[in-house]
């Protein structure tokens, strides 16, 4: 069995060589290396291979290249560790050229996005979201883009929460990083938190969602639902809260601010949004007139998404 090191995996993959063909009469050969002595290149080469990777993690891309190299030079033979070698070679010359053209690390590392392998996505992202941050404090945003994300993206939703709130609490509307928040809630395990915080960003400014990629599939689901199932009109993703709450994947809010239902509010709002806040409403009505009232609005926005309420409620 012979040795291919995955370098930049987080296991050492042993793949066996395929069974020879029959042997051909060789004359004797000088003695072969000891057991001993294949243990130590092994271990060289595992010890290279380490220093590569924990590099790699710090986004250190020269020192990255040059273990790399350093192996390559050892293990010509390897071509899956050439091939790694001189990716990462390439990434840290279009680093080189972004820094010629900023001061400011968090833009060259966002500047060579495009030129970033799969397998080291996750540590530019985790780089990009150290460097925001130092440059610009907890929840800085580049490009429209929080570093609470990078966080998420780079396996750390713990890392992402904290982000992502410190990005709220600059922003309380921006409902990128708090559709963003709910994932990283998610992940965690604390479904209600997350639901709770897709909800308000699907009722605030849905298109800023990335529901697409939502880390909780009834979320995800939503907005082919309200096209598909209930053949509402307009862009699906403006009827993902009031379908959510008739669904039952979201709770309704605690109460209905004065404000939402003011006619000029309402005028300059999507009619699944719309719909939404007559339907918060109408739960919270204190009497029948008020109750029909909110019915009234929500049927004249769809007549059947009001007759599906109604069904459910019996």
């Amino acid at each position: 069995m012979s040795e291919q090191l995955d370098l930049f995996g987080h296991e050492l993959v042993l793949q066996a060589k395929p069974a020879p063909t029959a042997p051909e009469q060789t004359p004797p050969s000088a003695p072969t290396e000891s057991l001993a002595d294949q243990m130590d290149l092994f271990g060289d080469r595992w010890q290279r291979a380490t220093a590569a990777h924990k590099a790699l993690e710090r986004f250190d891309l020269e020192a990255a290249v040059e273990a790399l190299r350093e192996a390559v030079s050892l293990y010509p033979g390897d071509a899956t560790l050439l091939e790694r070698a001189n990716i990462v070679a390439k990434v840290a010359a279009a680093l080189r050229s972004a820094r010629r053209k900023t001061k400011s690390m968090a833009w060259a590392l966002a500047l060579i996005e495009p030129k970033i392998p799969a397998f080291l996505a996750d540590d530019w992202h985790r780089r990009l979201a150290e460097v925001m941050e130092e440059e610009a404090g907890a929840g800085a945003i580049l490009e429209g883009i929080s570093a609470g994300f990078h966080w998420l993206e780079a396996g750390d939703p713990a890392r992402a929460e904290q982000s992502l709130r410190a990005t709220l609490d600059r922003e309380p509307s921006n409902c990128r990083a708090r559709g963003h928040l709910g994932d990283a809630l998610f992940q965690q395990g604390r479904v209600h938190e997350a639901r709770l915080a897709y909800r308000d960003a699907l009722s605030m400014e849905p298109a800023d969602v990335a529901i697409a990629s939502a880390a909780d599939e009834a979320v995800r689901e939503l907005p082919s639902q309200a096209s598909d199932e209930f053949e509402l009109p307009g862009a699906p993703v403006e009827w993902a809260a009031a379908v959510g709450l008739i669904e039952r994947v979201f709770l309704p809010p605690a109460s209905v601010p004065e404000e939402w239902l003011a006619p000029d509010t309402l005028a300059a709002l999507a009619p699944g949004l719309r719909f939404y806040r007559w339907l918060v409403a109408e739960k919270f009505a204190r009497d029948d007139a008020r109750r029909i009232a909110c019915r009234r609005a929500m049927k004249a926005l769809s007549p059947r998404l009001l007759k599906e309420l109604l069904d459910r409620r019996g």
